[in-house]
């Protein structure tokens, strides 16, 4: 009888030495979870969901959950997300991943969500040590807390597919544009070489900025959605008629995007940085149109909304930044 309980003691004794350690190359991705998870949290409010599939790389390895992208994966320990334990697998993509869509990539510099054919959600991204080998950096931000926005940018579209990411999935259904790229840029794409059309537009995005730091924002927003509009009806006409739809939707979605990254750069608990710092050094280059004038238009809202407008841009009718701006000034 004394036998087994010995072999259970030995057992326990060893069991700490058997656990395995969390990927030392994963501790990055630990940060970045808790920085969604502020958010979620803290901003949006939104409840626990099934983490998307997501798919993380440096310049030898693929992190992912997606059984798809590391057939042949080792499995190794990672972060939860919402609470969940995730199936991680490791393996060496040789310059070349496997996206959970099926697609085949080379390995790059990206950052982007994506939805499968039968309409779940993923997620790619490049590790920090990839950004930085490729030169990328950021004096005003850091390039950790830049990583950190980019990162809270482009996964809060991964809860935005059910509304605004089929909303542009009927819209491309529906029409054809030709050699021009369906995407966040499409009315960049069209307009970029149009003198008068950017002028337009950056007096359009400047008035937004100028309301989201006057006293005067109720004005201000009028005047820049009268803008916005007049320039939609001028330029979106004939078979373009289309974009107005997409120009709401994709301000809606990068603008919240933006805006995120913002909210957590500025955060105690997150980067900790002056709003004025934290929305210059995120706004960059300035010359992706929908995110510039998107972040603009959510600063200008949260000046004259409720914290609840944040209801209405989850779930399958979602209001676009256009509509929520248009009912703030509305209301008394």
């Amino acid at each position: 009888m004394k036998k087994p309980t010995l072999v259970l003691l030995l057992c326990l004794h060893l069991a700490p030495l058997c656990l395995k350690a969390q990927e030392p190359d994963l501790q990055w991705l630990g940060s970045w979870f808790n920085a969604w998870d502020l958010a979620c949290t803290q901003l949006f409010r939104l409840p626990p969901a099934t983490p998307p599939e997501m798919v993380f790389y440096d310049d030898t390895y693929v992190y992912t959950s997606s059984a798809k992208t590391a057939p042949s994966g080792t499995p190794i320990v990672g972060p939860s997300l919402y609470g969940r334990k995730i199936s991680w697998l490791k393996m060496p993509h040789k310059d070349t991943l496997i996206l959970p869509d099926g697609q085949r990539v080379p390995v790059g510099l990206m950052s982007f969500a994506a939805a499968t054919g039968d309409g779940r959600s993923f997620f790619v991204m490049a590790a920090p040590s990839f950004w930085k080998a490729a030169g990328v950096e950021s004096r005003e931000l850091t390039l950790e807390k830049m990583l950190t926005g980019v990162f809270l940018h482009e996964f809060a579209h991964t809860r935005q597919y059910p509304g605004f990411g089929r909303m542009v999935d009927s819209v491309e259904r529906k029409n054809s544009f030709g050699d021009m790229q369906l995407s966040d840029d499409i009315v960049q794409d069209y307009f970029r070489k149009d003198s008068a059309y950017t002028r337009l537009f950056l007096s359009e995005t400047g008035t937004f900025y100028e309301a989201s730091d006057s006293d005067e924002t109720r004005v201000l927003v009028k005047k820049g959605l009268a803008m916005l509009k007049a320039r939609q009806e001028k330029y979106f006409t004939g078979n373009k008629t289309v974009l107005t739809e997409l120009d709401d939707v994709f301000l809606s979605m990068e603008g919240l995007g933006q805006y995120v990254a913002v909210y957590w750069l500025t955060h105690p608990q997150g980067g900790n940085m002056p709003p004025a710092e934290a929305v210059n050094g995120f706004r960059r280059k300035r010359n992706q149109w929908s995110q510039e004038e998107g972040l603009a238009m959510f600063l200008a809202l949260t000046k004259l909304a409720k914290p609840d407008w944040l209801n209405d841009q989850f779930g399958e009718h979602p209001k676009t930044i256009v509509q929520l701006l248009e009912q703030a000034v509305a209301e008394k």
